[in-house]
Formats: C-alpha cells, structure tokens, sequence
C-alpha cells in the first residue's frame, strides 16, 4: 500500500484514512488503512455506510486542501449510527501532497521492503488516534511449482504475501501463475537466502516427490519459520520425519497435512484450505 502511494502521489494529492481505536465489534482493526485520491480508491477500512462516509470526508479534504481530520464512527445502531455492529472506530484522515511527503512515503515503502517494521506516530497519521507500526507483508516460501503450486500463487497474488517460490524444474516457474510472485528460483541457495529476512516467513511444501521434501526441509530446519505446512499423505509424512532425526525437534510444529478440513480436493480448492490457515497463522486467531 505504501508503495501505491508513493506512486499516487505522483499525480497529486491523496487521503489516507487510518483505522485507529475501536470498540466493540467492528468490521475492521486498529492499522486498517484505506488511500483516496480524486480518481480511485485502494483498500478498506470497512465498507458499508462507515466508510462512505469516510470517503466523503476524504474527498472533501481533497477538494478543500485540509490536511488532517478525525472521524468517530458509531456502529451501535441507533438513529444516526453507520451500521448495527455494536462497535465503535476512531479514524484518522491525513492529506498527502508534494515531493516531500512523497519522499517520506517512499522511505516506508523501501524499509517495509527490505523486512523493516516502521513506526507511525499518530500526528504522521491524522491527529488523536494512538501511534501504529507498519509491518511488511509475511513472506510466503512455496515449495513446488506443480498444480497445486500455482493455485495457491494465483491466489496468494490477492492477499497482501510476499511469495517466493522454488522448483527445481525451472520450466515450470516461467507460467503465467508464477508471474506476480516477488522471487522465483530451481536453487535451494535461494531458500536459505529467503530466510535470512527481517519479515514473518511461513513456508508451504507442495513437492512432487518425497526426496524433494527432505531436501527442503533440511534448508528450512536451519531456521525454521513462523509457519511450516506440508501436504502428503499419513504415511508420507511420517516416512518424512522418520528421514530426518537430526531435526526432530524442529518438526514438532511442522503442520501436516496442511490446510483446513474443509474437503477440498481440487488444486484451487487445496490452495484455498491452505491460504485460509496461512491467515489464521498471521493474524493469531
């Protein structure tokens, strides 16, 4: 999102409205963010008739040149509120405008890219509303290219991961699946180097072949990740374990076999069990 900023700003001013304290049940956090420039929109701090009003506010920034603006927004249901949640939200607005504040953007952008978290003081974001940190986005390692692979990058793709995927038929890294993945490699250097991040990792085994797990979780147990899936088979996966005494206890947390329970059996059925633990992992549900 900061990176879509800096780019925004380029063509003039542009809004954004920050989720800050909530109350209650709400339909989205404290460090939502929503952008608003005077052709599009990005993101979500909500949708329904808070965030219209949010929008209106915003673009009313944009025609008026102010620069910061809080919005409290009641969702308990009465005569005036924005919906029947029972909650309450706090957001802040800030107007960006010029090459220094496009500058400062482009700073976020760049740390979060290199895996660094990014304070966010209150007053940066719009007024009243507690200081945040920007977190980059989880890396998510894909091991296997196959099928199942490429559902899961497609998906990946909407979903706000940096992914990065290995094959070692490289072959299969140049299809159009693969093309909105950060780093795609046949090298299992590449792997170790995709660990040594400053960012959350979860890693995803979708191998064609057994002795292709062993090889990727002998890298991977070096410096496990906050996350390690595999799908397989029962027997598959205890053959795996049984391979690797040295890194037993590494794979007590291995999660296998991946994905949640919900019957899926075709490749973007799987990614979707898949991706759906991935985000329970992230969010600490």
């Amino acid at each position: 999102m900061f990176a879509q900023l800096a780019n925004w700003l380029r063509d003039g001013p542009v809004v954004v409205c920050s989720v800050g304290q909530t109350q209650g049940a709400t339909p989205r956090k404290s460090g939502s963010r929503m952008l608003v420039s005077s052709a599009s929109t990005s993101g979500s701090i909500g949708g329904g008739l808070a965030e219209a009003r949010v929008l209106a506010r915003a673009r009313s920034m944009l025609d008026e040149d102010g620069e910061r603006a809080i919005l409290d927004i009641d969702l308990a249901g009465q005569e005036q509120s924005a919906g029947i949640c029972g909650g309450r939200m706090r957001i802040a607005l800030r107007r960006l405008a010029g090459e220094a504040e496009r500058l400062r953007v482009v700073e976020i952008a760049s740390a979060l890219q290199s895996g660094h978290r990014v304070p966010l003081p209150g007053e940066w974001l719009g007024g009243d509303i507690e200081a945040q940190v920007a977190v980059p986005d989880v890396r998510l390692i894909v091991a296997g290219a196959g099928h199942c692979g490429a559902a899961l990058c497609e998906l990946a793709a909407h979903l706000d991961f940096e992914t990065c995927v290995f094959d070692s038929r490289s072959e299969l890294l140049r299809g159009e699946a693969f093309a909105r993945v950060a780093q795609r490699s046949d090298q299992l250097d590449a792997v170790s180097a995709w660990l040594q991040t400053g960012r959350s990792v979860q890693a995803v085994l979708l191998n064609r072949n057994f002795e292709q797990d062993i090889a990727l979780l002998r890298v991977l147990c070096v410096r496990p990740p906050c996350f390690l899936g595999m799908l397989g088979s029962p027997r598959r996966i205890a053959e795996v374990r049984r391979a690797l005494p040295e890194f037993q206890v590494q794979l007590q947390d291995l999660v296998a076999p991946i994905g949640l329970a919900i019957g899926a059996q075709t490749p973007h059925e799987i990614a979707v069990s898949i991706l759906a633990q991935l985000i329970e992992q992230r969010r600490g549900c």
